[in-house]
C-alpha cells in the first residue's frame, strides 16, 4: 500500500513539474489567438489607415483593446508607438507582427497586421489577462492533479487490499511451512499471480510431506531391521553369559554373532548413505547367491529366538544359485520371519522353505498363527495398515511399527521378484516370494 501510494504521489509531482512550464505559454497563446483574429478582421474591413475608429466595426473593440496605426511613412499613433522601428518596417513590408511591450505604464500583448495602403493596424490588450488566465488555469490543473492523486491513492488502496492480504496470508503459510507444519491449505484469491505463488507453495508442501514420509519410513524400516540381528546377538550373548552354550558350540555361536553384527553394520551404512545422498531407498549389490546358504544362515540366527519363544522353527532349503543381492534377500526373509514369530504363540510352528519354480526360486515363510483375512491380504504391504488394524488385539501386535511387511514388499520388487500372501497349510499365513534366476 505504501509503495503504491508513493508511486501515485511521485506521478502527480512529475506531472505537475512537467505541466507548469507549459501553462504560461499555453495561456499566452490562448490570449493572442483571439487578439490575432480581431486584428485580421479589422485589417480586412479597414481599407486605409485614415479610416476613423469612432464608428463601424472598429468602434466595438475600443472598450477592451488599445488600438494604434502605423502610417505608410512609418509614423505611429496610439499603441503602435510601442513597436520598434524594425517591427514597423516589417509591417510596411507586408508582414504580420506579434510582440510584447509597455503602453501607458501597463504591459501589453500586441498583434499587428498590414493594411492595403501600406500602413498597419496595431491591437494590444493588457498582459494582466495572461497572468489571470494562467492563475485560473493553474488552479484548475492543480485541482485536476489533486483529484487524480486522490483517485490513484484510492485505486492503490483497493489493489493493495486485493493483492496485499492474500500475499500476507501466503507469506504466513510459508513461515508455517518453514517451521515444520505440513498440509497447509491456501484458498484461491482470484488474482492469478498470487494464486500461482500459492500453487507453488502447495506443491512444495506436498513434496516436503512425501519426502519426509519416505525418510520416516526408511528410518522406521532400518530400526525394524536392526532389531532382528540385535535380538540374535543378545540371545547368544545371554547364552554365553549363562553358560548354556556347550564349549564345542562356542565357535559356531561366535561366528553367528559376528555375522549378525556385520548385518547391523550394513544397516548403519544405509543410514549413512541416506545422510550423504539424501536417498530414500536401499542400494543393491547384485552377485551370485546360493539360496540354500542364505536359508541356513537364517536358521542359525533365528533358532535361538524361536526356541526361547516356544515356537518350532523348521527350514527346508534348496541349493539354487541366483543373481541377486544376498543381503537384501536376507533382509526380506528376516522381516517376514519377524512378523511370523511376533504373531505366533508358544506351541505354534514356523516354516522357512525354498524350492525351484520354473525359471526361478520360490521361498515360503509359513506359520500356524492366526493368519490373515482376504481384506488383510489386500493391505498387507501397506506401511502400518495391519499394525493399525490389530493394534488393540493381544497377540496380533507385539511390538514393531507395521513397516516390516511393507519393507519386504518393496525390497522384493526391487530384486525383480513378486511377493504374495495367502493361507498356509499349517493354518496361518503364507508369504510366497518368487525370484528369477
Amino acid at each position: 500500500m505504501v509503495a503504491m501510494g508513493g508511486v501515485a504521489l511521485m506521478t502527480a509531482l512529475v506531472a505537475g513539474l512537467l505541466t507548469a512550464p507549459l501553462l504560461g505559454s499555453a495561456t499566452e497563446d490562448a490570449v493572442r489567438e483571439p487578439l490575432s483574429r480581431q486584428a485580421d478582421f479589422l485589417a480586412r474591413v479597414l481599407p486605409v489607415t485614415g479610416t476613423g475608429f469612432s464608428r463601424g466595426p472598429a468602434a466595438a473593440f475600443r472598450a477592451e483593446l488599445s488600438v494604434g496605426l502605423v502610417a505608410a511613412d512609418g509614423s505611429a499613433t496610439g499603441v503602435a508607438a510601442v513597436l520598434t522601428p524594425a517591427e514597423r518596417a516589417a509591417l510596411r513590408a507586408g508582414q504580420q507582427v506579434s510582440a510584447d511591450g509597455v503602453f501607458e505604464g501597463e504591459s501589453v500583448v500586441i498583434e499587428a497586421r498590414p493594411l492595403r495602403d501600406g500602413g498597419a493596424l496595431v491591437l494590444a490588450t493588457d498582459a494582466a489577462f495572461i497572468d489571470e488566465a494562467s492563475a485560473t488555469l493553474r488552479r484548475r490543473v492543480l485541482l485536476a492533479i489533486t483529484l487524480g492523486l486522490v483517485a490513484a491513492l484510492g485505486v492503490a488502496w483497493f489493489v493493495a487490499s486485493r493483492v496485499g492480504r492474500p500475499l500476507t496470508r501466503t507469506a504466513e503459510a510459508a513461515r508455517r511451512l518453514a517451521a515444520g507444519e505440513r498440509d497447509i491449505a491456501l484458498a484461491a484469491t482470484g488474482t492469478s499471480e498470487v494464486d500461482d505463488v500459492a500453487a507453488a507453495l502447495t506443491a512444495l508442501d506436498q513434496a516436503l510431506s512425501r519426502s519426509e514420509g519416505r525418510q520416516r519410513d526408511f528410518l522406521l524400516s532400518v530400526s525394524h531391521e536392526l532389531r532382528t540381528p540385535l535380538t540374535a546377538v543378545r540371545g547368544y550373548a545371554e547364552g554365553l553369559a549363562d553358560g548354556v552354550v556347550a564349549p564345542d558350540e562356542v565357535g559356531e555361536v561366535a561366528t553367528t554373532m559376528l555375522a549378525e553384527a556385520d548385518r547391523m553394520a550394513g544397516y548403519v551404512d544405509d543410514l549413512l548413505a541416506l545422510a550423504r545422498l539424501q536417498a530414500d531407498d536401499f542400494p543393491l549389490h547384485v552377485g551370485a547367491v546360493d539360496v540354500g546358504e542364505v536359508l541356513a544362515a537364517t536358521h542359525r540366527a533365528w533358532s535361538d529366538r524361536t526356541t526361547r519363544a516356544g515356537i518350532a522353527f523348521e527350514t527346508q532349503p534348496v541349493s539354487v544359485v541366483l543373481a541377486t543381492d544376498g543381503e537384501r534377500l536376507r533382509q526380506v526373509i528376516d522381516a517376514l520371519l519377524d512378523n511370523a514369530v511376533r504373531v505366533c504363540s508358544p506351541g505354534d510352528r514356523v516354516v522357512l522353505a525354498a524350492s525351484s519354480a520354473g525359471a526361478g526360486v520360490r521361498i515360503e515363510i509359513r506359520d500356524s498363527g492366526p493368519g490373515l483375512t482376504e481384506e488383510d491380504a489386500h493391505v498387507a504391504f501397506v506401511p502400518g495398515a495391519l499394525h493399525e488394524r490389530y493394534a488393540g488385539e493381544p497377540g496380533r501386535a507385539r511390538g514393531g511399527q507395521g513397516v516390516g511387511l511393507a519393507l519386504a514388499g518393496r525390497l522384493v520388487d526391487r530384486l525383480g521378484g513378486t511377493i504374495a500372501v495367502g493361507r498356509a497349510p499349517e493354518g496361518g499365513a503364507a508369504f510366497v516370494i518368487d525370484l528369477p534366476r
